[in-house]
């Protein structure tokens, strides 16, 4: 071909070539330049906002227990083992639900299992109210589990729409909506649950917590779209371009401009192969792997640990006439809560900075050094205005540190693979929900458990120390390069177009 019919136009990295001729412009586009065009918009925000209802229905769904188990076992008149189970089903059931939802995502798409997941948190979140014995309750929180088990997929989802330049900070935006569930718990509960409450009902509780993943399953319906980059993987080209022009579109773009007649959109390495949980044990993936559970175990015992000893540290149990009745500090687990707020903002100036893994492992050992202090305090009678600093710290140190390992998974792993390996993850996260109450408890003396926080926290940011650092660097990219060289310029660069 004669020079003047073809030319070639530098992106980023990536060297595009158009070829013309009279009836035709044929434009070869890698996927993450293709995203990058997009941009970041109104397209991306409203995956963002279907998707955080749905995280924000996680974080009530499952904080709600902590409360509900409370008032149920005095209303049922529940055993210790009955109430710690009310919390355990649910952990049960996302391990359970991780195994099998997560895997779909990457066999079927991550579009009908986003909406199966949020459907499933709402209809057996509501279901709850209406249990009449403790057996339905422990079927339909399992259920609501069994949803919350696929919630790796609306994360991914929205991993795969954000440009590479802004998709550090951008994927933590969705932890405020995990916040704001986590804040409104116990602002909810006040109303419903406290003394003072107008209508003093464990149902209407459960009701309202329930209402955001209804509107999540509502606007992931409307809104969300199939993952282009998924649609890639399995070899659908022509949808893949249809899905990227619309999202041009919702963003105020040209799209057949952005993307014009003859385009094709391709991953640097396609595999229309599904990822299947063999995969993640190949040579290949197999050290990443371990080392993900080994984070994600720590993970959920650090964050849900933290939760259940702040609860713990600021109630008091009082018998009368020979029952147990709580009183919680709605006021101090209200502003431990608000800690996730400061946490999130630390994180985004950091995680891009300094890096994934320096961010997540520093974290890890602040949240377990204030949680362990704040429970040798709480043991010898310490002042409330003490025990809040460290209550603070913890939560903001645990809510950084998860987040953090949240973007990192998602980078780490490529596009066949990544919902069944974040799934897994996940799934060692959900086994280690499912213990933590029954050793974080008011049955296990204070500063017991604040060394056993503690020596958790040592172990999880050692493991976490050791993942490939992800920063500045395309999806799923990190894998072909040793993990100890991950950022730097020796580190094998991919095979450009």
């Amino acid at each position: 071909m004669e020079a003047k019919d073809a030319k070639s136009n530098e992106y980023g990295s990536f060297v595009i070539k158009e070829h013309t001729s009279r009836d035709e412009v044929s434009l070869m586009l890698d996927m993450d330049e293709a995203i990058e065009r997009l941009g970041n918009g109104k397209f991306q925000n409203d995956i963002l906002l279907a998707a955080g209802l749905c995280f924000a229905a996680d974080a009530m769904e499952v904080l709600l227990l902590s409360f509900l188990s409370v008032v149920l076992k005095d209303e049922w008149g529940l055993t210790d083992r009955q109430e710690n189970s009310i919390i355990s089903v649910v952990f049960a059931g996302a391990t359970v639900g991780t195994l099998i939802l997560s895997p779909l995502g990457d066999i079927i798409g991550r579009k009908p299992v986003f909406t199966f997941t949020a459907a499933t948190i709402s209809v057996f979140g509501i279901l709850t109210a209406f249990c009449p014995t403790y057996e339905w309750l422990l079927f339909a929180r399992f259920m609501v589990g069994f949803g919350v088990g696929g919630l790796t997929v609306p994360f991914d989802t929205l991993a795969e729409f954000a440009p590479n330049s802004q998709r550090g900070s951008n994927l933590l935006e969705i932890e405020f909506f995990w916040t704001a569930g986590t804040i409104l718990v116990p602002i909810i509960a006040w109303f419903t649950l406290g003394e003072s409450a107008y209508w003093e009902s464990w149902q209407l509780f459960v009701l309202i917590c329930a209402l955001p993943c209804v509107a999540s399953a509502i606007l992931g319906l409307i809104l969300v779209p199939e993952s282009p980059r998924w649609l890639v993987a399995k070899g659908n080209q022509d949808e893949a371009l249809r899905v990227l022009r619309i999202a041009a579109t919702r963003n105020g773009m040209d799209a057949l401009k952005l993307f014009p007649t003859g385009t094709r959109v391709v991953e640097k390495k396609e595999n229309k192969d599904a990822g299947s949980v063999c995969d993640i044990f190949s040579p290949k993936w197999l050290k990443i792997t371990l080392l993900l559970w080994g984070t994600w175990f720590g993970l959920a015992f650090l964050y849900y640990g933290v939760i259940i000893a702040v609860t713990l540290v600021f109630s008091s149990k009082e018998k009368d006439n020979g029952d147990f009745s709580y009183d919680f500090d709605f006021g101090a687990i209200l502003i431990s809560a608000s800690a996730e707020v400061f946490g999130l903002l630390i994180v985004m100036s950091t995680i891009d900075r300094y890096g994934r893994i320096k961010t997540q492992t520093f974290s890890y050992l602040l949240g377990g050094t204030s949680c362990l202090l704040m429970l040798f305090v709480a043991s010898s009678q310490g002042s409330r205005s003490v025990l809040l600093v460290f209550a603070f710290v913890s939560r903001m140190a645990m809510m950084g540190s998860s987040c953090t390992t949240w973007v990192s998974t998602s980078e780490i792993l490529s596009t066949d693979i990544r919902a069944t390996g974040h799934g897994s993850a996940n799934a060692m996260a959900r086994i280690a929900g499912f213990f933590c109450p029954y050793i974080i408890n008011d049955r296990t003396p204070l500063n017991l458990i604040g060394l056993f926080m503690f020596a958790i926290s040592i172990l999880t940011a050692g493991v976490a120390w050791q993942l490939p650092e992800t920063a500045g660097r395309a999806m799923g990219e990190v894998h072909d390069t040793d993990p100890k060289h991950a950022n730097s310029k020796d580190a094998a660069p991919y095979q450009q177009f």
